[in-house]
């Protein structure tokens, strides 16, 4: 008989989907939400044992090859096993991107139900999504990946983005606090819930820390923090998982968060 994993580490967000725009100009036209769910559970990727993961298989839609030293500034993957397995690769993309349809980007990041209007799309799908979205220009780049980390007994799940760019890109890809407009989201395209601060924010430059809140069963769909360094943007994200309490997320997050910008800020030191 046939055996699988179903690996739940993240919800799935299509970061890129939508037509493209002239680089360099910022843009807030159509590209697609994260897709719509009605549980944490709902976000898996069923991978037979032994096997890699299939969506390893989509190609990198950057233009060019990224800066290496952008994909040695993510954090090293700890999981072994069954989690290591089913994740897919770290990438680096060098925009434009040249299918904002493509999954590659998405894959690596989460995102929640809880949508709102255009301002809310940095909190709620995360920068990457926001990059795309405005800013799919030369000089930018973006580093992804998605993993888990042995933290006690439970691993946690989390997206790691680093973005890198001219300096009026980072000073507008994400605002200090999240507008007053995203506080309750309660639009039809989608799930209940909204965007508030939280007060754990305390490594480098500019950091801001948030929850994107949920109702019902699910509470808070994802813990994020932002840290602005000199020439980069660092972004930690953790969606709900199951295998890690709610309660524990506002002490792991600044404790990944803080490894993720020193590194960053090693790897690219001289650039």
């Amino acid at each position: 008989m046939t055996t699988g994993v179903v690996f739940t580490l993240a919800m799935i967000a299509t970061a890129g989907c939508g037509s493209s725009h002239p680089p360099g100009r910022p843009n807030d036209g159509p590209m697609s939400s994260p897709r719509p769910a009605a549980s944490p559970s709902d976000f898996a990727t069923v991978i037979q044992n032994g096997a890699p993961n299939p969506e390893d298989a989509i190609p990198n839609p950057g233009t060019g090859k990224g800066n290496p030293a952008l994909l040695a500034a993510l954090l090293p993957r700890t999981a072994a096993g069954r989690p290591a397995a089913a994740a897919v690769s770290p990438a680096v993309v060098a925009l434009p991107d040249t299918n904002l349809k493509s999954l590659f980007v998405g894959l690596r990041q989460v995102g929640a139900p809880v949508t709102g209007p255009p301002e809310c799309r940095p909190w709620t799908a995360g920068l990457p999504s926001t990059v795309l979205a405005r800013f799919n220009q030369p000089g930018v780049q973006l580093a992804v990946s998605s993993q888990a980390v042995s933290s006690g007994p439970d691993p946690t799940g989390f997206a790691e983005s680093v973005i890198t760019g001219p300096p009026a890109v980072l000073a507008a890809v994400v605002g200090p606090v999240p507008p007053a407009s995203c506080r309750a989201i309660t639009a039809q395209t989608s799930q209940p819930g909204g965007v508030r601060p939280l007060a754990i924010a305390a490594h480098g430059l500019r950091a801001r820390a948030y929850e994107v809140t949920g109702s019902g069963k699910t509470p808070v769909w994802i813990w994020g923090e932002v840290v602005r360094g000199p020439g980069f943007l660092v972004e930690i994200r953790i969606p709900v998982q199951s295998a890690v309490p709610a309660a524990a997320m506002p002490a792991r997050l600044p404790a990944i968060t803080a490894r993720a910008y020193q590194r960053v800020l090693a790897a690219l030191d001289g650039r």
